[in-house]
């Protein structure tokens, strides 16, 4: 193979910017298989290397520094990597070759052959002859990279140079201003600081890092590429606060930029202060101290950005964290932290000041104060007991000594911040011991202060204050605990005028919940039942009150059964008012539902919850069905979801053994044809049995004839409950089943009936039809589509079931609450959806043009909006041109629900593709939802008014105001007339609506 011939081809190609693989890869091929040497090839570059030239040195060093890419590491011999590295390390000073030589001595560096003193040459003859900043970002990240990967694999190197290594990265840094090579740099700093004793140079690298505080540069939207600001603040905090050697040099200069006027810069300072707490000496900060904690409290009292706010407290909590001493033992002898004097403590600077606030006749920014003292004392056990000590005796002084409600109020709210830090660092100060009494009577209940509005802010403090009491380490008994929390459950129970003291009531219990779970369940658990029991009770504070239990349960696993139990046990009890049951059986449901989304809880859990919690109500509710006692829907329905979210989380064999007692309990029921057999109970099985996985065992002999006794059962009666817990099943099992063969035959089976001309054409066929599309066509079998085929025919006769057959579209493709869902192990392939939407909207389409009559219309468009509303917005869009026109009929024709789900389509449409409208939107769609907007009209229910007002608030930002101007005034008009509208969510929504148009066009 001729060498050169490849070298000066490869050069021309440079020159002509051509592109060079093919030969790259011949000579890597080469030089790997041995038919030359890297020997020959830079003898064959030599013309190149050594002219005098820059553009053909540079090429020629392109050229080697191509190859040595792309060479696999065995194919670069050991005898010729020092060579390579003198060659390189000889020709940095050669500005024109640097790009080149440094991506060839990256290459190298990766070679195991490469010793530290070769690596040490190379970073030498890179500090001394190439003044990086000179050279354009390529060349400049290249350079950044050599130093990540020497660190990286040859950190003897680095540790061998030691201070040269510093300064030379420092002077290489120097004047860097792309934030892609920054970030780099910053973070090449700690790795440096691991390797090197920085003490003689800390300046040095210092100041050229420091020089970039605080960093801001504009993110170039839509690159992903770019760097961010975030992280690149990160990076540069993280190269600030990597030694300690640094922090004498850059708190003073940080303290002095908290009081810059951005925002952004106030938290990057104190940030980068709150990180160096944790590197930097304690005696770095003192000589700050004062001026950085008159910048806090500043800050905190003026309160102009949040986020200023917490990063100003968590510097405060973490430097005197930082500077404080260790705490003595609580049993050493001298324990008791003496009186401040003037120079007994930094905590000084914050104690004189809320001494100071709380002395005052009046409490000023007793918020601030509090935070501020609790940042204080929260940052050491030590701390805590210097602030306790020096402002609680303080403030139960002055609380014994005033009547005034407001300053009681601002010094408990002090007094509460104080205590929450004793919390956090778990120590409690000696002068709570000795004040005990004192908070006892301060958090009392006052029987003088009424429970209303203008009171009620005293109260929350005063049950943050009790709370806070039982948190405290080794504070309360057990009776003056016992106390408390039944203090603080009476505040959630009972009826108070600003319900805010009731919410802080139960939010506090909740959190208590996570603590002491057991004085929970013994002391709060009981008199929440004993609420729910009461005969008089209003619906309204049933409903608060499950809600408390259910935040509860949720809260802590500890009392989670023992809570369930509770309310199951009120239902089973017959202690409840009327309607109350469905209640708390819907919270026993929402509360099981969130412990399994929270997935947390194991299958044992679930078990345990079936047996000793749902099973008990299923049991209580099948006995008071078999008594004849009516029964709500709502109280069924909130129990048979319980028990889908027990059942369905339990394994396949599990299912099968508890699916056995209740088959022999009510199989006779649901598949017999005698209405004197009817169970009300029957959604309680039919959920247990949807819920399985396909893989449990039915403990049936035949499937089939199952599925037929269901079918048969559910034609004949004439009760709804009964057919649809028969259907849902047959759904359930053929959606379930695997295979085609076994899942055609139950199809025959559920269907021989009708096609065996048995039975005639009537609402329960229909019903069936519809139950076996959706578990058909959800699974992606064809013959789903089928039942669809005779269902849209039944539309397009104009019978009596027309409408029916329309409206079970809903059933076909809408959610349920147990039977054929996902959440019950339902059979959904990926593209169902899909191809239900591309199947069926042609014929549905063809059928509305060949028909001329308006009911077989209307019932078509209520398919058509069951379809559109049941699919995807992926899918949906790639056919909306052809559905537009039938959205706009649909409504025309429609009402209710189904009229509001065409108008969202039609706002779907505007935000997405507005021009698919353009032909519409002046003199069909605006009018159409202008008719939706008055409420005189029965088909525009409070939802379908919604939707329209939506959809012309939208209209002005998504069309011009040439187009709209015709209709501008018509709208207008409409809209302040809707503004009367007697639904308060509806006049909200025609306001924004009306002011949209209003000033359209003004812009």
């Amino acid at each position: 193979m001729n060498v050169q011939r490849l070298v000066d081809a490869y050069i021309i190609g440079l020159g002509d910017n051509s592109d060079n693989s093919s030969l790259l890869q011949a000579l890597t091929e080469s030089i790997t298989s041995g038919h030359i040497s890297l020997l020959e090839l830079v003898q064959a570059l030599g013309s190149y290397l050594a002219s005098e030239e820059a553009s053909r040195r540079s090429k020629g060093v392109n050229v080697l520094s191509d190859v040595l890419n792309n060479l696999p590491t065995q194919a670069i011999p050991s005898q010729a990597t020092e060579k390579l590295i003198e060659f390189f390390c000889a020709r940095l000073a050669d500005a024109t070759c640097v790009s080149g030589i440094l991506t060839s001595i990256n290459a190298l560096l990766r070679l195991p052959s490469l010793t530290d003193k070769l690596t040490v040459g190379v970073l030498n003859a890179l500090f001394r002859d190439v003044h990086v900043q000179s050279f354009q970002y390529s060349t400049r990240s290249t350079a950044y990279k050599l130093l990540e990967i020497v660190i990286q694999s040859h950190p003897e190197a680095v540790k061998a140079m030691g201070d040269d290594f510093v300064l030379g990265f420092a002077q290489m840094l120097d004047g860097e201003k792309d934030p892609r090579s920054l970030i780099v740099a910053f973070q090449i700093v700690p790795k440096i600081v691991g390797l090197v004793d920085v003490k003689n140079n800390a300046e040095d690298l210092f100041d050229v890092i420091f020089c970039y505080f605080p960093i801001t540069f504009k993110h170039r939207d839509g690159d992903p590429s770019a760097i961010s600001p975030d992280s690149l603040k990160t990076a540069l905090r993280a190269a600030l606060t990597c030694t300690p050697y640094f922090g004498g040099m850059s708190v003073k200069p940080l303290v002095n930029k908290t009081s810059a006027t951005s925002p952004s810069v106030k938290v990057d300072a104190f940030e980068t202060l709150t990180a160096g707490s944790r590197v930097y000496s304690p005696d770095d900060f003192k000589p700050e101290l004062e001026t950085l904690v008159e910048q806090i409290r500043e800050d905190v009292v003026m309160a102009a950005s949040e986020d200023v706010v917490n990063a100003a407290l968590d510097t405060l909590e973490a430097i005197y964290g930082a500077i404080s001493p260790a705490a003595p033992s609580p049993s050493s002898p001298g324990n008791r932290i003496a009186d401040i004097t003037e120079n007994s403590s930094p905590l000084d600077f914050v104690l004189k000041e809320a001494v100071f606030q709380l002395t005052a006749d009046e409490v000023k920014n007793p918020e601030q104060v509090g935070r501020i003292l609790r940042a204080a004392a929260r940052s050491s056990a030590y701390n805590c007991s210097i602030v306790s000590d020096a402002v609680i005796p303080i403030i139960v002084e002055r609380l014994n000594n005033t009547d005034a409600l407001t300053v009681r109020r601002e010094l408990m709210d002090v007094l509460n911040y104080i205590l929450s830090a004793s919390c956090d660092v778990e120590r409690k100060a000696e002068c709570l011991d000795a004040d005990k009494l004192n908070l006892l009577n301060i958090y009392r209940p006052e029987t003088a202060v009424p429970v209303d509005n203008e009171h009620s802010f005293s109260h929350i403090v005063r049950l943050k204050g009790i709370t806070l009491l039982i948190l405290l380490p080794r504070f309360l008994d057990g009776n003056e605990a016992a106390v408390a929390l039944q203090t603080l459950a009476s505040a959630a129970i009972e009826h108070n005028e600003d319900e805010n003291v009731n919410k802080e009531g139960a939010h506090l219990l909740v959190q208590l919940a996570q603590s002491k779970p057991e004085q929970i369940k013994s002391i709060v658990l009981p008199m929440f039942f004993g609420a729910l029991r009461e005969s008089m009770i209003s619906i309204h504070k049933v409903t608060r009150l499950l809600n408390t239990l259910g935040a509860i349960g949720v809260a802590t696993s500890d009392v989670l059964l023992t809570l369930l139990q509770g309310l199951a046990s009120l239902v089973t009890s017959n202690d409840l008012a009327s309607g109350h049951p469905a209640l708390v059986v819907s919270t026993i449901r929402k509360v099981i539902e969130a412990v399994a989304a929270a997935d947390r809880s194991t299958v044992n859990v679930f078990q345990e919850l079936l047996a000793l919690v749902v099973a008990p109500v299923s049991d209580w509710l099948v006995g008071m069905a078999s008594t004849k006692k009516p029964l709500s829907d709502q109280l069924i329905a909130e129990c048979a979801k319980a028990v889908v979210a027990v059942f369905s989380k339990l394994d396949a064999g599990i299912q099968a053994e508890k699916l056995k007692p209740l088959f022999d309990r009510f199989l006779p029921a649901i598949t017999s044809t005698n209405e004197s057999d009817l169970c009300p109970a029957l959604p309680l099985f039919s959920a247990a049995v949807c819920s399985c996985w396909p893989q449990t065992n039915i403990p049936v002999d035949n499937i089939a004839a199952f599925v037929d006794g269901l079918v048969t059962a559910s034609l004949a009666t004439n009760s709804d409950v009964h057919r649809n817990a028969c259907l849902e099943i047959v759904a359930s099992i053929i959606n379930k089943t695997k295979s085609s063969p076994a899942r055609g035959d139950l199809v025959k089976a559920a269907l021989k009936h009708y096609e065996l001309a048995d039975v005639d054409v009537s609402e329960p066929v229909v019903l069936l039809h519809h139950w076996v599309a959706r578990a058909l066509v959800n699974c992606n079998d064809s013959v789903g589509y089928t039942c669809i085929s005779w269902l849209i025919s039944q539309i397009t006769q104009s019978s009596l079931l027309s409408r029916s057959a329309a409206e079970g579209f809903s059933i076909v493709l809408g959610d349920h609450n147990w039977a054929v869902t996902q959440a019950t192990h339902g059979v959904f392939k990926l593209l169902s959806k899909q191809r239900f939407y591309t199947t069926v909207l042609p014929e549905i389409t063809a059928a509305f043009n060949q028909t001329e009559s308006d009911n077989v219309k209307a019932n078509l468009l209520v398919v058509l909006t069951n379809v559109v509303q049941h699919t995807p917005k992926s899918v949906l869009m790639n056919g909306i041109t052809e559905t537009v026109p039938l959205l706009l009929s649909a409504i025309r024709l429609t009402d209710g629900d189904l009229k509001a789900a065409s108008i969202r389509t039609i706002t779907m449409i505007i935000l997405e593709t507005p021009e698919t409208l353009n032909d519409d939107i002046v003199n069909s769609v605006i009018p159409l939802l202008l008719d939706s907007t008055v409420a005189g009209n029965k088909s525009n229910t409070v939802e379908v008014r919604r939707a329209a007002h939506s959809t012309l608030t939208l209209i002005p930002e998504k069309y011009s105001f040439s187009l709209m101007q015709p209709l501008r005034k018509n709208v207008v008009r409409a809209l302040a007339s809707a503004r009367d509208d007697r639904k308060r969510l509806v006049r909200s929504d025609a306001v924004k609506a009306y002011n949209k148009w209003l000033k359209f066009g003004e812009e």
